[in-house]
């Protein structure tokens, strides 16, 4: 297979995905681990959708932004797009984009957005999903190389807990020292404010799972200071006590977290006259919270684990003004009558809402819509269709969930 020449190109601003958009020739390429205005060499990777994707190799002329990357295997592992960027830089370019894909959608992101960051944007993830290598030499575990199913083997990962690291590593070495054949991946969960290591093994046959046992007993002697749990662990914050499961969503960045449920709650501001829906709520933690100062909280979940995890969280925090609707969110809403709710607040998958989920929602019309968003796009297309509805937004803020990553969290006020 011949390799493409490496070109000379211009990096200009920055795309969403973790790229700079630079073009010769004219043609448009997406180049990763540049910075915008730098002038770097870079090797095509690939094309799709008129786009040809292309890696720096190396920087001829730096931007004043560029720093030494923390990672060892950044450039490479296609976890993190930012690390060779100064953090002030990462929060701008973040900014920029969601600013497009309003702009895309018809909107203005309000001038006074914020962008909440991180004191110390290291160390954040308590959840980590590992892929397993096996190719005749030890058992490794690692990432999915940039834009690759190939799997890249790796010992330290600096935007992990130490813990979730150290248990990754403890894993390796038992997998290795039993011999066991087929492990795919390995999730792994710690607890925030607690010695809890939730772990799940994916197999490649159902029946090499007879394994687990072992490894358990060979990483719990790793481990001492941590205690493993296979079923769920506890998530706690403010007062409120959460049970979830390596098969529910959980907010990797545990810190950030609070910083975007209490973005949340300011901008909801529930008080005791307000009954609230909550949409795509997975385990409660959100439904939970506003409980605690609403009137009532309806919360709407899909994922039949999460609502049995929801309903035992509502016991464990004593909250008896809390309802939770089962099913598809679209479906869910049809039961729900006109003026029974005064606002909603809702978290879809990046995918954003189905076009009946809007529907249902402007037939509602709830005085308040709080919506929270991991992916700017599909956040941008489903704002642009609730203003058409009849909504007007008022405030919005980004939260930086995953520094070193092109991944950013936006949160926006809707009002009637």
């Amino acid at each position: 297979m011949s390799v493409e020449p490496e070109l000379l190109l211009r990096a200009g601003p920055a795309a969403h995905g973790g790229a700079t958009i630079a073009h010769d020739s004219g043609r448009t390429y997406l180049v990763y681990y540049a910075l915008p205005g730098e002038l770097v060499e870079a090797r095509p990777r690939g094309r799709r959708g008129g786009l040809t994707y292309a890696s720096a190799e190396r920087v001829l002329e730096a931007a004043s932004t560029r720093v030494k990357p923390a990672c060892p295997y950044f450039g490479t592992c296609g976890g993190c797009q930012w690390q060779h960027a100064v953090y002030p830089q990462q929060l701008e370019i973040k900014r920029q984009v969601v600013a497009e894909a309003w702009h895309r959608a018809g909107l203005r992101l309000p001038l006074d957005t914020p962008i909440l960051a991180m004191a110390d944007p290291w160390r954040y993830r308590i959840r980590g999903e590992f892929e397993g290598r096996y190719d005749g030499g030890p058992f490794e575990l690692g990432f999915h190389r940039m834009r690759s199913h190939r799997v890249l083997p790796v010992r330290t990962c600096p935007i992990h807990d130490e813990r979730v690291e150290a248990a990754m590593l403890a894993f390796r070495q038992a997998v290795e020292a039993a011999g066991v054949q087929g492990l795919t991946s390995l999730l792994l969960t710690v607890e925030p404010t607690g010695r809890g290591l939730l772990w799940r093994c994916r197999w490649k046959n159902p029946r090499q799972a007879a394994a687990e046992p072992e490894l358990a007993a060979a990483v719990a002697e790793l481990l001492p200071e941590q205690v493993l749990l296979d079923d769920a662990m506890t998530l706690s914050f403010w007062d409120l006590s959460f049970r979830c499961r390596s098969d529910t969503f959980l907010q990797t960045n545990y810190r950030q977290m609070l910083v975007l449920y209490e973005a949340v709650l300011d901008m909801l501001a529930a008080g005791p006259g307000d009954a609230v829906l909550d949409l795509y709520s997975g385990i409660g933690s959100i439904s939970l919270a506003v409980a605690r100062q609403a009137g009532s909280v309806t919360a709407v979940e899909e994922n039949p684990a999460a609502v049995k995890l929801a309903q035992l969280n509502a016991r464990i925090n004593l909250s008896r003004n809390f309802r939770i609707l089962p099913g598809r969110v679209e479906a869910a809403l049809r039961q729900v009558r006109l003026g029974q709710h005064q606002a909603v607040v809702l978290d879809p998958p990046r995918a954003g809402c189905e076009p009946a989920a809007i529907a249902e929602l402007l037939r509602l019309g709830c005085e308040r819509l709080v919506y929270v968003s991991c992916e700017p796009s599909t956040q941008a297309r489903d704002l642009a269709l609730l203003v058409q509805g009849g909504y007007r937004v008022r405030r919005a803020a980004l939260v930086d969930m995953f520094p070193q990553t092109y991944h950013v969290e936006s949160v926006a006020l809707l009002e009637r």
